[in-house]
């Protein structure tokens, strides 16, 4: 529906229905966004894949804090 037409129906509609129609409209937006204003969470999977990546020679050792706790 070309938009002339709809101009042309809120044209004949009184005050109060106006106010009536921009609400509806709102509501049509709130339930159909565009797609533009939804972002879609990327995917980090493998986005450290080819960087160097370099862990400490003790990383496996029980820390100190715990050692009490565990002997």
């Amino acid at each position: 529906m070309p938009y002339t037409v709809l101009e042309k129906e809120i044209a004949t509609l009184p005050h109060a229905a106006i106010s009536e129609v921009v609400d509806f409209i709102r509501l049509i937006k709130l339930k159909f966004p565009e797609e533009d204003a939804v972002s879609e969470k990327k995917s980090l999977f493998g986005v450290w894949k080819n960087e160097p990546f370099y862990m400490s020679p003790d990383f496996d050792e029980p820390l100190e804090y715990f050692v009490g706790i565990i002997q």
